[in-house]
């Protein structure tokens, strides 16, 4: 008899509880529908805390949605810092429990919606340089994707780009590359995940990866560009030079090829496995290349200081070659006259890049070096006095 009593006791409380859940649900989701979210987040979280919620897939549904909808209110952030995260964990849940499919479609538009509010936040997080963050949100919405039998490249893309700059080098190629086997329309994935292999050092897939892109997108500008950087760093000098055409043709106005150019010069000139004759040339093509980047942007400091500094470096070597002579030798006064006129041509590129980013300690020392030899002493004390301050 007791314990049929205890039985109709529970039975009744039971009841009571699950009529009071359906009515504080029931007047979230009014709340929900006329617009007033804070209202609704009280009642839900009422409904939800009850134990016969945890059954119920319309209260999980009615939650995850009121959630959603006061994430995508920045003015009610304070009343749910979390909205995001509480939205996708109950929309998952009404999904485990919505096994007669009710609320399927509902639940596959929000999940969407969902998955579309991770990747947002993931992209604000990107931009403040919070790749942490950024890169949890991004695998959420990733995650959202697969669980609705999507592929959302985009998001994939954005971890990619996380692990990139955590720096987590082997995820971000990993990553690059399964978004090349899903075919994503994106160059700079190919040019990215080129660069990370010649920054690890695996030449032969960088250049594999490079080639594959520009198979993929012919003529692509980016691509040319991170060819030639390519083969710059593995000193592929005359494939450089082919690459930098390309791209100069392309446009002819960008400063940063026609510097790329020059640089390329400049490095040949110094090979002494070439012979004498073709690094007089590639002298001659790397000063015409910087004058073109001048030209372009005459305030560019890495272009004035390079050029200063082939003809810094070339009339240095012609006085050092005049200082190994014997004394008395007739050739003397030729070559340390030939060298002082290169330093001459130096001299207004330095003291330009000095003037550009003052108180720069290299470009400083080959003014004093300058100064010192062009006897230059007006000009030598100030230096000396920037150099020792």
């Amino acid at each position: 008899m007791k314990r049929s009593i205890l039985l109709l006791a529970l039975v009744l409380v039971t009841g009571m509880t699950f009529a009071q859940l359906k009515k504080d649900r029931t007047s979230a989701y009014n709340y929900w529908q006329k617009g007033d979210l804070t209202k609704a987040k009280e009642y839900i979280d009422k409904a939800i805390a009850y134990p016969e919620a945890a059954t119920d897939a319309k209260v999980h549904y009615y939650c995850g949605a009121i959630y959603l909808d006061i994430h995508n209110k920045p003015d009610l952030k304070s009343i749910a810092p979390n909205a995001l995260e509480t939205s996708y964990n109950e929309m998952k849940k009404a999904m485990e429990l919505d096994v007669k499919g009710e609320f399927k479609t509902d639940l596959m538009i929000r999940m969407l919606q969902l998955g579309g509010q991770f990747f947002n936040a993931g992209a604000d997080f990107f931009k403040e340089n919070n790749f942490v963050d950024a890169l949890k949100n991004f695998n959420d919405a990733v995650k959202i994707g697969e669980e609705n039998h999507s592929t959302d490249t985009l998001a994939i893309y954005g971890t990619a780009l996380c692990y990139e700059k955590l720096p987590d080098y082997d995820n971000a190629i990993n990553t690059y590359e399964k978004l090349i086997q899903l075919q994503m329309k994106e160059p700079s994935i190919y040019t990215s995940l080129a660069n990370l292999y010649l920054e690890k050092g695996i030449y032969d897939k960088s250049e594999k990866v490079l080639q594959d892109g520009m198979n993929v997108f012919p003529g692509n500008f980016d691509l040319i560009i991170t060819m030639a950087n390519f083969y710059i760093k593995t000193k592929q000098h005359q494939k450089a030079l082919q690459s930098l055409s390309v791209a100069k043709e392309k446009d002819p106005e960008n400063k940063s090829i026609a510097f790329a150019v020059g640089v390329t010069y400049d490095m040949l000139k110094n090979d002494t496995t070439l012979p004498a004759a073709d690094r007089k040339t590639y002298f001659d093509d790397a000063v015409k290349a910087y004058e073109e980047t001048i030209e372009l942007d005459p305030e560019y400091f890495d272009a004035l200081f390079n050029l200063g500094a082939v003809y810094f470096n070339k009339g240095g070597d012609l006085i050092n070659e005049a200082n190994r002579l014997p004394l008395g030798d007739t050739r003397y006064e030729v070559l340390e006259g030939q060298g002082k006129e290169f330093l001459n041509k130096a001299l207004p590129y330095l003291e330009k890049a000095e003037q550009i980013k003052t108180g720069d300690r290299d470009t400083l020392l080959s003014l004093k070096e300058v100064y010192t030899r062009l006897a230059m002493y007006d000009k030598l004390k100030v230096v000396n006095d920037k150099l020792n301050q």
